[in-house]
């Protein structure tokens, strides 16, 4: 090879790498900041630690204003538990996944056993009235909030995905949406602990039943402590759901069947409009997957909509689970248009997200935000700049959407794989060139 040659092949091989460069998606990741703060709660009658996340570039002198997600952590946990959620949050606001959202993440700690199960009882507190009343009226009294009911969800992980679960259905006028991580959704699945509790206490019949036996027997004395305190009944001041052979006591089951899932689920209505999602591993170690599965039985009886997914894994795999529940959240806060200031009922700017997912084989998700109605055109194009398909061209009125592109349906060519751009067009504010709002972004299709 001469030297010629050389030249043109190296200077070849640098065009590659610049182009490739230049080509492959970028994505950038945002770094929201968290502080742990407190307030006085009048359901508990005592200052309540509680950790809040503002997503990068929150600025409470603007007018700008976001939809809020209330996280409950799990049992032995506190505000200050699961970072890694944090992380996540920064990595998919950065990459325009999801739009900013404020997370609030309460302390729900109670003792005896360190647990409150987010219910109101006479033994740990009102914790559900803290969450739902006093946190909410505090979070949007002190951050920029939408404070309506379409722009406010809940989420929790075990002990508070049941939470997060109890406090939709209970107060749909509060939440629009639900996600439930590993939660004790269906409380009858219980029955699955008692041949553990009874070997703890030494066997059938059981003379005295005791939290410090073991920890199925620690656990069924904190969820007794939510759902059928006693405080005429020392020591341990709570009405234990089994007898001495181990069966269910009815007195004390029809007052854990108030705080069930199912019966909670009867009175809600398609009208309600609330969002559900929970997921949980088939090999969990607590046993919820039965909890899970039974509680999505009696939402199909009801006729109700839910998203259930259940996957290969534990109890521990939530930090794999918080994006789906994230996106979806995400899409049910993000379907309506929202008060992003006191004096308008229109979304302060326009906006082209980056697809998700992407890279992506064969379909993506592109979502945009019009402050305003007009004619819109969104159009995709390959990397010389040829039209591959037009996705949106009709007038739109104000509010946030999503399109999904399937690369595998064009008439007029076969799309291959490789990086392709997507354009929006829409009346609004000039760029400069006189055609009102246009913003471009890539995407990559691996088929």
């Amino acid at each position: 090879m001469n030297i010629s040659s050389l030249y043109y092949k190296h200077i070849l091989n640098i065009s590659i790498i610049l182009l490739i460069s230049i080509l492959i998606p970028t994505f950038s990741f945002s770094q929201g900041t968290t502080s742990n703060v407190h307030f006085y709660s009048n359901a508990l009658k005592m200052e309540r630690n509680v950790q809040i996340y503002l997503p990068e570039g929150y600025n409470e002198q603007d007018s700008i204003r976001y939809p809020v997600i209330t996280y409950l952590h799990g049992a032995g946990q506190n505000s200050t538990s699961e970072s890694g959620l944090i992380n996540i949050l920064n990595d998919l606001i950065g990459s325009s996944t999801i739009s900013p959202v404020i997370v609030v993440k309460p302390d729900g700690r109670a003792g005896p056993w360190d647990r409150s199960y987010f219910t109101n009882s006479e033994l740990y507190g009102n914790f559900e009235d803290f969450i739902v009343y006093d946190l909410v009226e505090f979070i949007d009294s002190a951050y920029n909030t939408i404070a309506s009911r379409d722009k406010r969800a809940i989420m929790g992980w075990s002990m508070g995905g049941y939470g997060a679960m109890k406090c939709a259905l209970k107060h749909p006028d509060i939440y629009c949406g639900v996600v439930s991580y590993s939660g004790m959704l269906d409380m009858i699945m219980c029955s699955q602990y008692v041949p553990f509790i009874l070997t703890e206490n030494g066997g059938a019949p059981v003379s005295v039943y005791a939290p410090n036996a073991g920890t199925w027997s620690y656990g069924a004395f904190a969820i007794a402590g939510a759902f059928s305190p006693n405080l005429d009944n020392p020591p341990y001041f709570v009405d234990f759901p089994l007898d001495s052979m181990g069966n269910w006591i009815d007195s004390v089951w029809s007052r854990w069947s108030v705080q069930n899932c199912p019966s909670l689920a009867r009175s809600i209505s398609k009208e309600d409009d609330l969002a559900i999602y929970f997921d949980c591993g088939k090999q969990d170690e607590t046993l919820a997957y039965a909890f899970n599965t039974s509680f999505a039985d009696s939402l199909d009886k009801l006729g109700l909509t839910y998203e259930f997914q259940s996957y290969t894994g534990g109890h521990y795999d939530r930090n794999t689970r918080y994006p789906i529940g994230l996106r979806f959240l995400d899409s049910v806060m993000n379907t309506k248009v929202g008060i992003l200031d006191k004096e308008t009922t229109r979304l302060a700017t326009y906006c082209l997200s980056q697809n998700y997912p992407n890279p992506f084989n064969p379909q993506t998700r592109i979502k945009y935000e019009l402050p305003q109605a007009g004619k819109v055109v969104l159009k995709v194009y390959n990397i010389v700049g040829q039209e591959i398909c037009t996705l949106v061209d009709e007038v739109k009125p104000a509010g946030l959407f999503e399109v999904l592109w399937d690369g595998r349906d064009n008439a007029s060519q076969r799309i291959a794989s490789g990086v392709y751009l997507y354009r929006i067009e829409a009346p609004g504010p000039s760029t400069g060139s006189g055609q009102g709002f246009v913003q471009t972004r890539k995407m990559l299709l691996l088929q």
